[in-house]
């Protein structure tokens, strides 16, 4: 039987505190029956820090679906209660809708991990990761697309000394 994805993590992972014989996640003493985690919190906490998707729902929840650059906030769902009539409900909701698409929030990684959203990795640490809003988030990308791109235009120290 070869070991769980999370035993390759945890052996790498800056915010585990696995014990021999402890919980992998804050290195307490397992109750009985229990293999790696000694409560549904450290094993919720674990997943909640390198699977994407539910990373990117904790730091939406923690910024309080606002972004941390501008201070916008995300449209809220309109509450069926608030309306009288069930048309002017779908009214709302079908408003709701639309600025849905241009208000939503977005979250960043402050070092950025392309191509790796679909993986599980130390990448989506909470502390890696920021909620912004659409045009901060545009402007951000672009900004470390061109800054990479600046690197990648300069020659790098070993291809100058093969020179001379």
């Amino acid at each position: 039987m070869s070991p769980p994805k999370s035993a390759a993590l945890l052996a790498g992972c800056a915010l585990a505190r696995p014990a021999v014989d402890g919980c992998a996640w804050c290195g307490a003493s397992l109750p009985l029956r229990r293999r790696t985690w000694c409560s549904e919190r450290c094993s919720t906490a674990f997943w909640t820090n390198h699977w994407w998707t539910l990373a990117r729902r904790a730091a939406k929840r923690r910024d309080r679906y606002r972004c941390r650059n501008c201070g916008a906030a995300a449209p809220k769902r309109p509450a069926r209660t608030a309306f009288a009539t069930l048309p002017k409900y779908r009214a709302a909701m079908r408003a709701w809708r639309a600025a849905k698409q241009t208000g939503r929030m977005e979250v960043n990684h402050r070092i950025p991990c392309r191509g790796k959203h679909g993986t599980v990795s130390c990448d989506h640490h909470l502390d890696n990761l920021e909620t912004l809003c659409i045009a901060c988030h545009r402007v951000l990308t672009l900004a470390d697309r061109s800054a990479s791109s600046v690197r990648l235009d300069q020659p790098s120290v070993s291809s100058v000394l093969a020179l001379r």
